[in-house]
């Protein structure tokens, strides 16, 4: 309970101060708290102590400010260092954290699942012809189209350049068959535009299940294998 409103700052007990910025809630605690000091602040009849209690709460205050201030920075770094900062899907980090979690949970529970690893035909030659930003423009274009094919349980992501992944926990190979395969004929069929130009796509995909048993790297590598023979029969 806090004093009555003509006792004078300086009277109030510590105990009576620390009891009121732990009941109030996280949100508004502080700031309510900082507000009584203040009203009561100005009845207090000695001018020096007013000074002093009013340099303490203006230091509290910018000490609490920083706090925010680095709590903010802290969840924009932490978003950062899972975000690929060209297309704004998840980045290795994150793929490698989310496989972590679901091969454990296979483990658990003996459900599996399917990985797709995908990468762009010719995005060299893209480069070549149109130049880097061309590239950049098509690797965003591609993610948008690209996100349609995960579900919520899914992670979708870019690992490196032309690179993506497609983990489908729960999903069967033959059912990430018919998903790709859908995926990349309409890749194919739509032209991405950078500029005046349209800048013919496509894309080539691997799968490997995995279950409770199985590594990423090893996953990786599976994948990375079936995605190349695939992009070999495509150019023959």
């Amino acid at each position: 309970m806090m004093p009555a409103n003509d006792t004078p700052l300086t009277e109030w007990p510590l105990s009576t101060l620390a009891g009121q910025s732990h009941s109030a809630p996280h949100s508004t605690g502080f700031a309510s708290l900082v507000l009584r000091l203040r009203l009561a602040l100005r009845r207090d009849p000695d001018p020096v102590k007013r000074g002093l209690v009013e340099q303490i709460l203006t230091a509290a205050a910018e000490s609490e400010q920083r706090l925010i201030d680095q709590a903010q920075r802290i969840a924009e770094l932490e978003a950062l260092s899972t975000t690929d900062e060209l297309t704004g899907l998840p980045n290795r980090r994150a793929f490698e954290s989310f496989m972590a979690k679901d091969l454990a949970r296979a483990a658990r529970d003996g459900h599996g699942g399917t990985l797709a690893f995908l990468d762009l035909d010719r995005f060299k030659a893209i480069n070549d012809r149109h130049g880097h930003a061309a590239g950049d423009a098509v690797l965003c274009q591609l993610a948008l189209r690209l996100q349609p094919a995960a579900r919520t349980s899914d992670c979708l992501a870019r690992l490196h350049g032309d690179e993506f992944v497609l983990a489908m926990p729960g999903a069967t190979r033959d059912q990430a068959e018919t998903r790709l395969s859908e995926l990349a004929t309409r890749v194919e069929k739509q032209p991405l535009r950078f500029g005046d130009a349209l800048i013919p796509v496509g894309i080539s995909y691997g799968l490997s299940t995995y279950d409770g048993s199985t590594d990423l790297p090893s996953l990786l590598r599976d994948c990375d294998r079936a995605m190349y023979l695939r992009k070999q029969v495509r150019r023959d």
